[in-house]
């Protein structure tokens, strides 16, 4: 809703420092990429809190208007309270340009989560820009770990128990009645999100308890049940608890795809366009393969396992070579 609102050329001295976000200040580095990069009409409107004209996003776009001398800038105020411009502060900065450290995200979660100890983790890491494992930590550190029961606001808008498992069984007897029902589908009927929902008929698929080890001792806690057989076999089907890891540790195409479209060394740059055009159809849908692994007939296995094997060797040779550059310049 934000890029709806209309953009007003205002003079650059009416305007105030927003929310104190980085504890570096502003990078002059940046400011200097930026001034050379593009003018102010090229770069997108600064965002301003209404009410007290602070600037909520835009602080070295303002910073290179200045040093070109420009006496006025392109802004969209938007009216808000103080804490809602702290969050979209926080959000905004994790979408586009010079990313926050990994330090000012986490003061920035840590406001948000005694603001709103009733949202999930998910939306937390979804507007601090850090993973949702990351937040239940530090939820776990702070006065809000406590508030364990009742139900946490996803980023969809819905209310849903903070411990999953009833969810869970019941995307899985919906799977179990309705095996071609869509992931929308299931994520209605059994009131869990598109994620769960996917990760549920993921498991069953490779013949695995829809519910996870984490959650599977926090309700025995509450109601002792025996460990299931199919968990104890996770390690021979498909490294399921490997795949796990990874989701919950690294970040995925969408979560930085906004940021790298808006950062100006690649949005300025033909060659950094070029890649992002090419990087999108192959990261964003990247886990689309556990749909089709049954639609394979079988006297086609062996050509595509060997297809499949070629694709997983040149990623590997990409992320090795993506590793030398950040070794070298580390």
């Amino acid at each position: 809703m934000v890029d709806q609102l209309p953009v007003v050329e205002v003079p650059v001295s009416s305007l105030e420092s927003g929310p104190f976000l980085r504890g570096s200040g502003t990078d002059p580095a940046h400011v200097r990429l930026l001034a050379d990069a593009a003018s102010s009409s090229d770069l997108p409107p600064i965002l301003v809190q209404k009410s007290t004209s602070r600037i909520i996003d835009g602080m070295h776009r303002l910073k290179a208007g200045q040093m070109r001398g420009e006496k006025t800038i392109r802004v969209r105020f938007i009216n808000c309270t103080d804490e809602n411009a702290f969050i979209l502060a926080v959000k905004s900065n994790t979408l586009h340009g010079l990313p926050l450290s990994r330090t000012d995200r986490i003061f920035g979660a840590k406001r948000i989560l005694a603001w709103h100890p009733d949202w999930s983790d998910r939306a937390v890491g979804a507007a601090a820009g850090l993973s949702a494992k990351t937040i239940a930590g530090l939820r776990r550190l702070s006065d809000s770990g406590s508030q364990q029961a009742g139900k946490r606001l996803g980023r969809d808008g819905k209310r849903r128990p903070v411990a999953g498992t009833e969810g869970r069984r019941r995307a899985a007897d919906y799977i179990a009645a309705q095996p071609n029902a869509s992931l929308r589908e299931i994520a209605r009927v059994a009131d869990v999100s598109l994620g769960t929902a996917q990760d549920v008929r993921a498991r069953l698929q490779r013949g695995m308890d829809p519910i996870t080890r984490g959650q599977q001792s926090t309700s025995t806690e509450r109601s002792p049940q025996p460990p299931s057989p199919a968990d104890s076999q996770q390690p021979e089907k498909g490294g399921g608890l490997r795949d796990a890891r990874r989701t919950a540790s690294q970040p995925d195409w969408p979560a930085i795809s906004a940021k790298l479209m808006n950062d100006p060394s690649l949005k300025y740059s033909e060659v950094g366009r070029a890649f992002i055009r090419w990087m999108t159809p192959h990261a964003a849908r990247s886990k689309d393969w556990r749909e089709y692994i049954d639609a394979i007939p079988a006297h086609w296995l062996k050509e595509m396992c060997t297809i499949a094997e070629s694709i997983r060797e040149e990623w590997r040779d990409f992320a090795e070579q993506l590793q030398s550059r950040q070794n070298a310049t580390s």
